[in-house]
């Protein structure tokens, strides 16, 4: 048995000694037979929430409504869920309605694909009403029961149905597949938030670009709550293979480079992944370089200049993401090279990396603060990123005089 599993088997065994029924479900127990790493442990049991926060005096009731209780057990945590029905899917989200059961059968009818709807008991023995362990052996998304009515139910589950077949190297079942065509539309009713998770561990997981793949030909990218507004397909050039990069937000920025969809609205899409501010920084600061990177002249000053607006490691993502993939880059090989040998060599980004500071510069021209600070030290800034000025006090700031003495935008403004 998984390391995690026998970690998890003292809430099994008390639960058990209570004289409740309990298992280990879901992913844990098909990754468990799959022989993959297991993620989050998740248990059923025949007692009431009542019962199990009784029995374990750490917990938090994480989903009362709905039967879920969070238990810690040796510096752990597990969510224990008791048997249930569920029923009244109004929103196409989540149920209505849910009634507590005594059978494990009953519950694991509710769940979505017949490899996620097997349980296992303490010794190891797997109950699988649905022929989980068949479609694992075959290597199938099913669902369980009728797909139509597993996909009204919750509608994110046909997005989980493309990310678990690329994820495990599965195929969709034919009927499963027409189901998930059929209701595409009702993806609307999905937090555009809800969709973005999974879609990251599509893009961050085992095989992105079948994942992509099966996500375009769904169609289910259209019908987002806020639809993708594209002129055509947002699908990646045939010679690139997102695979080819590491997992993290260099597939992103690659999907987008490679994709038919500006920047703008591939960031309008994604605003709404709650993926935070900082991360939409991190895709689309190189995305933006990505545009302009094919209109400038192949010189140090204007390579020094786009990269300086756009932040170093977003110069060097790009850079990353251009040489893994050469399909999609707007420039030729060696420029990129001699690029990235500019960027290496560039001491500074930022004015406050020079050796030189606005204070400084102020007392040395003998002159008050304002604008023309920024402008020279911005001034000096480029120059320096150029390989024409040494990061140097001296050098700094006998440039920077004479820029003041010499050339009218770098004096205050009358």
């Amino acid at each position: 048995m998984d390391g995690k599993l026998k970690d998890a088997m003292p809430v099994i065994e008390r639960l058990s000694a209570a004289g409740h029924q309990a298992y280990f479900v879901g992913g844990c127990v098909r990754d468990a037979l799959l022989g993959r790493p297991i993620g989050d442990v998740d248990i059923a049991t025949s007692a009431r929430p009542e019962a199990v926060m009784a029995i374990f005096p750490k917990h938090v009731p994480t989903g009362i409504r709905h039967g879920t209780v969070t238990v810690f057990v040796k510096g752990r945590s597990y969510e224990v869920t008791t048997f249930r029905t569920e029923s009244d899917y109004d929103d196409h989200r989540r149920p209505s309605d849910v009634a507590f059961v005594d059978d494990i059968r009953t519950d694991l009818k509710r769940r979505d694909f017949t490899v996620n709807a097997m349980a296992m008991d303490a010794d190891g023995r797997v109950i699988d009403p649905f022929g989980g362990m068949s479609d694992l052996e075959r290597g199938i998304i099913r669902c369980v029961g009728s797909p139509d009515e597993r996909f009204r139910e919750d509608a994110l589950r046909m997005v989980r149905a493309v990310r678990f077949a690329a994820e495990l190297g599965f195929r969709i079942a034919p009927s499963t597949w027409r189901a998930l065509r059929r209701n595409a539309g009702l993806l609307r009713h999905i937090a555009l938030e809800r969709v973005g998770a999974e879609l990251d561990k599509m893009i961050c997981g085992a095989d992105p670009d079948r994942a992509a793949a099966l996500f375009i030909r769904s169609g289910l990218w259209r019908t987002t709550k806020t639809p993708l507004k594209a002129p055509g397909l947002p699908a990646c050039a045939g010679k690139v293979r997102l695979s080819d990069l590491a997992a993290g937000d260099r597939r992103w920025i690659a999907l987008w480079a490679a994709s038919n969809v500006s920047p703008e609205a591939a960031r309008s899409w994604m605003s709404r992944f709650a993926f935070g501010k900082k991360r939409m920084r991190a895709i689309f600061e190189p995305l933006q370089l990505h545009a302009a990177a094919a209109c400038i002249p192949d010189t140090r000053d204007d390579w020094a200049a786009l990269a300086l607006r756009h932040g170093r490691q977003a110069a060097a993502d790009w850079l990353d993401v251009m040489r893994a993939l050469p399909g999609v880059s707007p420039v030729p090989a060696d420029r990129l090279e001699r690029w990235s040998a500019w960027l290496a060599d560039m001491p500074a980004f930022t004015a406050a990396e020079l050796a030189l500071d606005g204070t400084e510069l102020a007392e040395a021209a003998g002159r008050k603060g304002g604008p023309w600070i920024k402008r020279t030290m911005d001034r000096l800034l480029l120059e320096t990123a150029a390989g024409r000025l040494p990061n140097e006090r001296r050098a700094l700031l006998e440039r920077a005089l004479h820029i003041l003495d010499t050339q009218a935008d770098g004096k205050d403004e009358r």
